[in-house]
């Protein structure tokens, strides 16, 4: 009996030690966050998304008290960096901020190293776009959308246009276009927004199909000139680019871009809802509101269940415009 008391009495100790981890770690858990959260970024820096990224993570950091670090992890279209934040831990310290080629890649490509619609968790779709901007250098001799499409039809295979890569949203307007406007103008792919727009920019490409916040401050300052824009309406950031519907040619209206972010899935609830609070009332402030609307952007901040649905739909969607542009999956 004596035994049994004395092996009873060590054990308490170990029992309270053990409770008391278990406490210390939910007291840690509960302090979401406490260290710095680490944003995924899988472009190349200087690109639209890299801009809002970095605009967003600091009203964040205000917000949750604790640093947002960027990490650019550009290549294949977004792959590899979306791919390392599906591989993430799941305890809120790593999220992936991305562009509406999330969408895409799951149409574009047979096999992906994750499933987009099961390996993560939606967040908030942060903005849309009033669309993409067809741009030319300005040695291209055009001026309006009917001279681009003469010229272009008159030259097939001489023109060519960049893109962020094979599959992204500019790629797709540049495929659409040579469909509904019967002509042949050459893809080239580049790792990023960035380095598709400067290419343009340096004369080494004669056009790309670029997003108001990566074009317009090259558009007012003469580096591109451009010819007409996607979207219903025109952005109020250039008020004086027409849609391609206003110009006579249908269809490019439906092509417009997004934002979102996710965190890897299994992610706890309580931090998605904490993180799209945070987001949401950033949105709402208004330098960071401003800031975005000078680049062409609509702010959002809709809930994880609508976000959810909306990239659902998306990738749908997605499905039917690769068809309509004759881009084949890969």
């Amino acid at each position: 009996e004596r035994r049994i008391f004395w092996r009873a009495a060590c054990a308490v100790p170990l029992l309270l030690s053990g409770l008391n981890m278990a406490w210390a770690q939910s007291a840690a858990a509960d302090k979401w966050p406490s260290k710095p959260i680490r944003m995924i970024i899988p472009f190349t820096a200087g690109g639209p998304i890299d801009v809002v990224g970095r605009q967003l993570g600091q009203k964040l950091s205000d917000t949750l008290g604790v640093p947002i670090v960027y990490d650019n992890r550009a290549g294949a279209n977004g792959i590899i960096g979306i791919d390392a934040v599906a591989k993430a831990p799941t305890d809120g310290y790593t999220m992936l901020i991305t562009t509406g080629s999330f969408a895409a890649n799951s149409v574009l490509y047979k096999k992906l190293p994750f499933d987009p619609a099961k390996d993560f968790a939606p967040i908030t779709q942060i903005y849309r776009t009033y669309g993409n901007v067809l741009v030319v250098n300005p040695d291209v001799p055009v001026k309006s959308l009917k001279e681009l499409i003469t010229l272009a039809q008159a030259k097939p295979d001489k023109l060519s246009f960049s893109s962020a890569g094979y599959g992204n949203l500019n790629h797709l307007n540049g495929e659409l276009f040579n469909s509904l406007a019967q002509t042949k103008i050459l893809h080239v792919p580049y790792k990023g927004a960035g380095p598709a727009f400067n290419e343009v920019v340096a004369k080494q490409i004669d056009m790309t199909f670029a997003s108001t916040a990566g074009s317009a401050a090259g558009i007012k300052d003469g580096r591109v000139r451009a010819i007409a824009i996607s979207g219903t309406q025109r952005a109020p950031i250039l008020p004086d680019v027409p849609t391609y519907a206003e110009l006579g040619l249908k269809g490019m209206e439906q092509v417009y871009g997004w934002g979102g972010l996710w965190f890897p899935v299994g992610t706890s609830q309580d931090k998605i809802d904490r993180l799209q609070q945070a987001v949401q009332s950033a949105m709402q402030q208004p330098d960071l509101k401003a800031q975005l609307e000078r680049l062409g952007l609509i702010t959002l901040g809709t809930t994880p269940a609508e976000f959810a649905k909306f990239v659902q739909d998306d990738m749908a969607f997605q499905a039917k415009l690769f068809q309509a542009a004759n881009i084949q999956p890969q």
